[in-house]
């Protein structure tokens, strides 16, 4: 997050701005929330014959305070325009399409789910993208989208539509699903950011991305706000303006080339840890020091686990297949369809 400018995080969680040169990651981070996102839990039972060819979802919208019941699939064209920028390639917003209904399910009560559990509303899902994930109304795309708003939509629409009723499962039940802005050129193991271990999650390529506006990003910092930040989070810490760089030390690298520990003033920290405390775009950084400034470079924006956004569309740029996509970013999954 941008913890910096509070008052206008507000006001774009208030009109939920849909991106038209980046991902949704990319307008928001979601650095801090994403390392306290809900694991559900595994081996949830899908009972397809209860729910028809035309399921209902309850969705919690966390703006207006209110459930809205609605069919999944006009859902998941809402979550696909909050998540994904209408330019991306077809076979990237038919790969988010998929892993947007895939979460859906995977809360959904009527297949076995255990619904939103951050507002107590009783919904299956919210519109919180640091809970569940972005959504935004029909009205609002066409305010954000103007004069292209026809075409956008058509085109989410169909991406929507051509693959209609498809999860993603793993030994027949629907897989926890990530995904996020811009990888650094691989993904992250899952264990790394959730502190869980899931199967379907592996360090793998994702090429392509340099060219991604935030993929290389540098964080400036005097050296008094980089000693008070962190002493805020850590008084105990024996971090001082004088001699900052003999005090900070990277202990090591997870295998996707992101920091996995660093020690600052004596307190040894995780990179992800670090990330969130200083509002970086990613836990692949490193520190340079400039006079009495604080330089933290980063490649990539977001977590690294799962589908990378960017890379996605990509990979749909050279001529890859929605199915192609979600099994490089999920391994060993099926996509099934289920109503």
């Amino acid at each position: 997050m941008r913890w910096w400018l509070y008052g206008l995080l507000l006001t774009i969680l208030v009109v939920l701005i849909i991106p038209s040169v980046i991902v949704k990651g990319c307008s928001i981070d979601r650095q801090v929330l994403e390392q306290t996102m809900e694991i559900e839990p595994e081996g949830l039972s899908i009972t397809m014959e209860t729910l028809g060819d035309t399921p209902q979802i309850k969705v919690y919208n966390h703006i207006d305070k209110e459930i809205m019941d609605m069919p999944l699939e006009q859902y998941i064209v809402g979550v696909v325009a909050a998540e994904m920028p209408a330019s991306f390639n077809i076979e990237a917003l038919k790969a988010q399409a998929v892993a947007a209904r895939t979460l859906a399910v995977r809360k959904m009560k009527a297949y076995g789910g255990r619904g939103c559990s951050k507002y107590g509303s009783g919904a299956d899902v919210c519109t919180f993208y640091g809970h569940c994930q972005a959504w935004i109304s029909d009205i609002d795309q066409e305010k954000n989208w103007k004069g292209e708003y026809d075409s956008n939509r058509a085109k989410i629409t169909n991406a929507v539509q051509e693959t209609r009723g498809l999860i993603l499962t793993y030994q027949d039940n629907p897989i926890e699903v990530f995904y996020y802005s811009t990888s650094n050129g691989k993904t992250e193991d899952v264990s790394e950011v959730f502190s869980t271990q899931l199967p379907y999650y592996q360090v793998v390529d994702s090429k392509g991305e340099e060219d991604a506006p935030k993929y290389r990003e540098v964080f400036t910092f005097t050296d008094k706000e980089f000693v008070d930040i962190f002493k805020r989070q850590y008084p105990n810490s024996n971090l001082t303006r004088k001699g900052l760089d003999a005090q900070i030390n990277i202990l090591g690298y997870t295998e996707s080339g992101r920091v996995a520990e660093i020690s600052v003033g004596g307190i040894k920290i995780q990179g992800k840890d670090f990330r969130s405390l200083y509002g970086l775009n990613s836990a692949d950084f490193r520190i340079e020091y400039s006079g009495d400034k604080v330089l933290i470079h980063t490649t990539g924006y977001g977590h690294g686990v799962g589908m990378s956004q960017v890379g996605a569309d990509r990979m749909g740029e050279n001529g890859g297949t929605y199915q192609e996509i979600l099994k490089h970013y999920y391994i060993d999954v099926k996509i099934d369809r289920i109503y």
